[in-house]
């Protein structure tokens, strides 16, 4: 009996590691299969072989971002790059981030940007090239000089020191607030031309104001084909196909 019982664990186990095994092949042979395709310009056929990929790494999201890229669809691109960001290389954000620099040139900034929002974007882009316990550090270290160089009474530089410190707490702080809010928070990027920000759930409601195509926001609630997001200062709802989650 108990030779049987264990038997057909032995079994079931073997039965496990083929199929992992098999799937890893074949997730090997899709990827090989897309980068021929993209390496031929067949962007279309290329994003069928990297769906087909089962467990999609940093290489395959990023693949597929330029696959949409080539193929002017600069929103799915910016999704795919943004999902790659997991798990890639600090050279591999770094690319990424170049990539969607080089996408807001093309689709043109949102006007009427203030300025502490164009500093909270760039806080955004940085924060995935910057480990976390590096940037907390870091942080603790620019107060205890700050309180250091501020007991100090007999010293030329120390209104410089004190200013400069305290910016690089300042700019740190934001970091640090930036990245503890966004965990749990889901965010998604505008893919749809022409979107508007409604009061509510509603298109007969009052429209708030126009949405760029392409540009991040925040989701902040969820119901019933529609997104509730945060759009630069405004707060309000979208509906659920304008936007794609990250």
């Amino acid at each position: 009996m108990v030779g049987t019982f264990r038997k057909k664990y032995i079994i079931l186990f073997f039965c496990i590691l083929f199929v992992a095994t098999n799937n890893a092949k074949n997730d090997e042979e899709f990827f090989l299969r897309g980068n021929k395709q993209y390496a031929h310009k067949d962007y279309d056929g290329a994003l069928q072989s990297y769906e087909m990929v089962s467990k999609k790494g940093s290489a395959v999201l990023y693949n597929m971002g330029n696959c949409y890229f080539y193929k002017g669809d600069y929103a799915q691109a910016l999704v795919y790059w943004s999902r790659a960001e997991n798990g890639a290389t600090r050279q591999e954000r770094l690319a990424i981030a170049r990539n969607k620099e080089h996408i807001s040139l093309i689709v043109g900034k949102p006007e009427n940007v203030a300025w502490w929002q164009t500093i909270i974007i760039l806080l955004n882009d940085i924060m995935p090239l910057i480990s976390l316990i590096i940037l907390q550090i870091f942080f603790l270290v620019c107060w205890y000089l700050f309180i250091f160089f501020s007991r100090k009474k007999e010293l030329r530089s120390k209104k410089i020191i004190v200013s400069c410190l305290s910016f690089f707490i300042i700019i740190s702080g934001l970091m640090l607030e930036i990245h503890y809010t966004r965990q749990g928070v889901q965010s998604g990027v505008v893919v749809k031309k022409e979107a508007q920000l409604f009061v509510g759930p509603d298109k007969g409601l009052q429209a708030l104001c126009p949405v760029a195509y392409a540009n991040n926001v925040t989701v902040k609630e969820v119901r019933q084909g529609w997104y509730k997001i945060q759009y630069a200062d405004k707060i309000g709802w979208i509906e659920a196909d304008v936007v794609l989650i990250i």
